[in-house]
C-alpha cells in the first residue's frame, strides 16, 4: 500500500506541476518532485505512523 501512495502522490505533484503558471513556484515544485521521489521507501520499522 505505501508504494501505491507513493506513486499517487508523485502523480499528484506531476499534475499540480504542469498547471503551474508561476516560474517561481514551478521550480519549487520540481525540487520537491526530485526529493520525493529520491526518498527511500519505508521498511515499516521507522515509518512515523508505526506504534
Amino acid at each position: 500500500m505505501d508504494e501505491f501512495i507513493r506513486r499517487k502522490n508523485i502523480e499528484l505533484f506531476r499534475a499540480k506541476l504542469r498547471r503551474e503558471p508561476d516560474p517561481e513556484m514551478r521550480e519549487t515544485l520540481e525540487q520537491l518532485l526530485k526529493e520525493y521521489e529520491a526518498l527511500p521507501m519505508s521498511g515499516g520499522d521507522n515509518s512515523p505512523i508505526a506504534a
